[in-house]
């Protein structure tokens, strides 16, 4: 942007031969000057065709900015064919001239097709805690390394890797001791995992931070386990509240910041991160605040950010047992899309962040569901994954006869003769060897299912591998002990029936899965809490390339119940039922097992990962174009305020006009005003550092600051009474307050009879009051506000729509709008908003023959975007308007009207004492 101005007056004209009635639009981020989408241009006799804008509209210097035509008509509103059309310039004034359904070609900068991939181009790097390779020691003792089989890892077939340029980040794992590596040995392993762009990340705080919090905490948590169940846990040792419990959060920050440090010196302008699991939750939104990921306008940021959680998430009243949840929420939602498996851990998910954190739900075009966060809309989406087919199927061809006899040997055939001298029939479980597995409920509902359905006896066996990776070593020893004692119960009452293995290394490779999975006949899954697994997929797509469908038991506790439509569900605490189910898969004849195979076959030859990864990937591009287009096209997103560009500007004035919200502007976001008054200090919640600067500003003789907020005027005057200098505008504009008259206030007129409009409303939101536990009718002065901040976040909001509908369709009369605000319902005027406070001041100061020569606009939320527009309004009037000199701020990164932004309140403090410290 260039040095001299910050701004350019844009004329447009467009040659347009409408039918009477008929009215041109023009619609854009280069009309960002307006409240609404499109602004109507005007002609007359003498210039028809032409049609101009009313004056000029105020664009941003050194950007592109993008705008369309179209023509409303009574009914319809047709908009231009071709692409849209762009304008940039550095100039203080630009005249541009178009005719109506012309467009010129592309502009060079946009393609016209998604290119295809080259050197330096745009990359992936996927983040997760284990890097999905194997690293081991060869003969030679040199360091090797080989793909391993994880979702995640790359592909042989519709690999990301084969179009993208694709890195993978994490540790390594499989029986390293990380401690006994020497700075060689790191050396020699990043040097053998760069030529397959893979980048390992040696942390010194990953096992107090994976073992201690992850899987001590977050893990049991994220599977519905509560924070007393884990302290008093059988399979856990019984835990004391001590000082010390805070060191596996620090030891997890700590970890996550080890990912950001590493990553921050890898990453290029215009990558994309896909960041895995919950062992990773803070490193989104810490990258999200570092570079290369700062917002640059009309693009959401210079990188992208997607995570993806794999484990179950679980509902917000288990999650706020987390001392630490709120910041789990904060760190995921710095990415731009969020992903998970299921439905339900989406929802659950959802509904933490607005139970917990007060964030808004949102949505866009396509169905795609999200939830507002400092401006930005979080994408929430459910993307399946299934198994690599390819592999399965060479797999089966080359790998898995060798195996089989191995599986053979481990049953035991029945020693007296059965009919046709058929083998035994087998059930098989594949399980971590974990409590929330539910094996040993699987192993009851099995001994059950054999003393109800006694003709099974000797004819059938359960498989079971039991898989202990060492992550929970306490729970593994507690719940192995407990599976070998039904284990070995089972086979006294009947011997042969059950066959437990152990597997120490946590894995079970998947030629010996396939082997297992050919030879039975039903997978028996009853876990108690369980994410998504490919288990079921693998046991589906071996059967069906056999020949002989089997069965599928799944637990409705587990991601496969809703993921496998043809599998059977039971409710693994519900012993005689999972007996029952037992009975009704072994008697299931062919034709119904084909047809439950055939439900799911479909789903599980169609979802690779390779497909999974680029289905993830273009919900990034629809975060990414709908950021960069939003539904109201006059917004885009703010660049970074140079704060000490902003003191010179303001030393080189000496007409100064400041306009500020207060809540997220002045005092941090969600404290509310009757907060601060019953504080015991007034003010109290006031940054000290915010109330210097505002008394050096409002003493200056040569600045006015205003204080423009949707509080009442007492409110406010109590909060800034020591503070007689300020000028305060309180309910939005409705009251203002100037130093030469306060504490008195001056009430804007809009001719509304509010007598009449009480009469009418307060009884429907005294009723929607009652109804709604922490909401609350406030009288304003004048009008009325329902305020549901302190409810239930979820159903104030459904509150708030109905009685939304309720007071438009009663109120229709007067000439009054039902204004919905954050928490709040709001009846005001039908022409009031924030903006007229900057409208009136600035003309009245030009009226006077003191035009401002420096502006500076603040504020976080919507109703601020009428200010900015209120600003630009008068730029594009005033005959010198300080168009290098104006500064329109929004707090938060966030498609705005505003140019810049600023972090937070925090930040708006370090630019007001800055201005201060230049002020007379």
């Amino acid at each position: 942007m260039a040095q001299d101005g910050l701004y350019t007056k844009l004329h447009l004209a467009v040659r347009a031969r409408t039918q009477p009635g008929q009215v041109v639009l023009v619609s854009g981020s280069a009309t960002s000057d307006r409240t609404s989408g499109a602004l109507e241009m005007v002609t007359s006799p003498d210039q028809y065709p032409i049609w101009r804008t009313p004056k000029p509209v105020i664009i941003a210097r050194g950007v592109r900015h993008d705008y369309r035509y179209s023509i409303r008509s009574a009914h319809d509103v047709e908009a231009e064919p071709g692409h849209v059309r762009s304008v940039k310039t550095n100039t203080p004034e630009l005249h541009k001239e178009d005719d109506f359904g012309v467009t010129p070609p592309e502009p060079p900068d946009v393609p016209l097709k998604k290119p295809s991939p080259t050197p330096g181009a745009s990359r992936l790097v996927i983040v997760c805690y284990h890097l999905p390779v194997r690293v081991v020691r060869d003969a030679q003792n040199n360091w090797t390394a080989s793909w391993g089989s994880s979702i995640i890892a790359k592909s042989p077939s519709e690999s990301i890797a084969d179009s993208r340029e694709t890195w993978w980040a994490g540790t390594i794992h499989g029986g390293l001791n990380r401690r006994q590596l020497t700075d060689q040995d790191k050396d020699e392993i990043r040097a053998v995992l760069l030529k397959m762009n893979c980048i390992p990340v040696f942390s010194s705080n990953s096992e107090e931070g994976y073992l201690n919090y992850c899987k001590r905490i977050l893990w049991p948590s994220f599977h519905n386990v509560t924070v007393l169940d884990q302290c008093c846990a059988a399979w856990h040792e019984r835990a004391e509240w001590d000082q010390d419990a805070g060191s596996s959060w620090s030891a997890y920050e700590a970890m996550n910041g080890d990912f950001r440090d590493m990553l921050l010196d890898f990453l290029r302008a215009g990558d994309t991160v896909w960041v895995h699991d919950y062992y990773l939750m803070l490193l989104p939104s810490l990258l999200a605040t570092s570079e290369p990921f700062r917002v640059d306008r009309h693009q959401s940021r210079k990188a992208r950010i997607v995570f993806f959680l794999h484990a179950p998430f679980p509902t917000s009243q288990l999650f706020c047992a987390l001392a630490n949840g709120p910041k789990l929420l904060e760190g995921v939602v710095g990415a731009d899309v969020v992903g998970f498996h299921a439905f339900e851990h989406a929802r659950h998910f959802l509904n933490a962040c607005t139970r917990l954190m007060g964030m808004e739900r949102a949505s866009v075009a396509g169905g795609i569901t999200g939830v507002l966060h400092q401006g930005r809309t979080v994408m929430v989406v459910v993307r399946h994954v299934s198994v690599e087919t390819d592999q399965i199927e060479q797999a089966l061809r080359d790998e898995v006869p060798s195996h089989v006899p191995a599986i053979e040997g481990l049953i035991q055939e029945p020693s007296r003769e059965t009919p046709n001298n058929a083998k035994r029939i087998v059930l098989c479980g594949v399980d971590p060897c974990q409590r929330l597995s539910g094996i040993s409920l699987k192993l009851l509902a099995y001994e059950r299912f054999l003393a109800e359905y006694p003709r099974w006896r000797g004819r059938v066996a359960l498989v079971q591998y039991c898989l202990l990776d060492g992550t929970r070593v306490q729970d593994e020893a507690r719940t192995l002990d407990e599976i070998k004692a039904l284990g070995q119960r089972l086979n006294a009452q009947n011997p042969g029936s059950v066959v437990l293995i152990e597997r120490p290394s946590g894995r079970l490779g998947m030629a010996e899965r396939l082997a297992l999975f050919q030879r039975s006949d039903v997978l028996v899954g009853t876990a108690i809490r369980e994410g998504h697994t490919l288990y079921p997929s693998e046991y589906a797509l071996a059967r069906a390339l056999k020949g002989r469908p089997g069965v599928i038991l799944a637990s409705e506790f587990s991601a496969t119940s809703t993921l496998m439509s043809g599998a059977v569900n039971v409710n693994p605490f519900d012993v005689p039922s999972v007996a029952a189910a037992l009975d009704t898969a072994l008697s299931m004849d062919a034709v119904e097992k084909r047809d439950r195979l055939d439900r799911d076959l479909p789903y599980v030859k169609s979802r690779p990962s390779g497909r999974w990864t680029q289905e993830i990937l273009e919900d990034m591009e629809t975060v990414h174009r709908q950021v960069a287009v939003d539904e109201d096209a006059s917004l885009a997103i703010a660049q970074r305020l140079e704060i000490g560009r902003l003191a010179d500007a303001f030393s080189r004035s000496s007409r100064r006009f400041l306009f500020l919200d207060l809540g997220g502007t002045l005092i941090p976001k969600g404290d509310s005003v009757s907060k601060v008054l019953k504080s015991a200090t007034k003010g109290a919640l006031l940054r000290p550092g915010v109330r210097r600067a505002l008394q050096a500003l409002s003493e200056d003789p040569q600045t006015t600051v205003y204080v423009v907020s949707g509080t009442t005027p007492s409110a406010l005057e109590s909060l800034f009474s020591d503070l007689p200098q300020l000028s305060l505008a309180a309910a939005n504009g409705l009251a203002t307050s100037l130093p030469s008259q306060r504490p008195q206030t001056t009430m804007t007129s809009y001719g509304t009879d509010w007598d009449a409009v009480r009469k009418a409303a307060l009884p429907l939101m005294k009723r929607r009051a009652a109804w709604t536990n922490g909401s609350a009718v406030l009288k304003r002065e004048p009008g009325l506000a329902w305020s549901y901040y302190r409810a239930d976040p979820e159903w104030g909001r459904i509150q708030a729509l109905q009685l939304a509908q309720d007071l438009e369709s009663i109120l229709a009369p007067f000439d009054v709008a039902v204004a919905h605000r954050e928490g709040m319902l709001e009846i005001v005027p039908q022409a009031m908003h924030k903006g007229h406070v900057v409208k009136k001041a600035l003309s009245e100061a030009l009226s006077r023959g003191e035009p401002p020569d420096f502006v500076l606009c603040v504020g976080d939320s919507l109703s601020d975007e009428k200010m900015f527009s209120s600003v630009y309004s008068y730029l594009a009037d005033a005959p010198r308007a300080p168009l290098d000199r104006a500064f329109t701020v929004a707090v938060g990164r966030k498609a705005s009207r505003a140019l810049f932004y600023l972090d937070d309140d925090a930040h708006v403090g370090d630019a007001l004492a800055a201005l201060a410290g230049r002020a007379a």
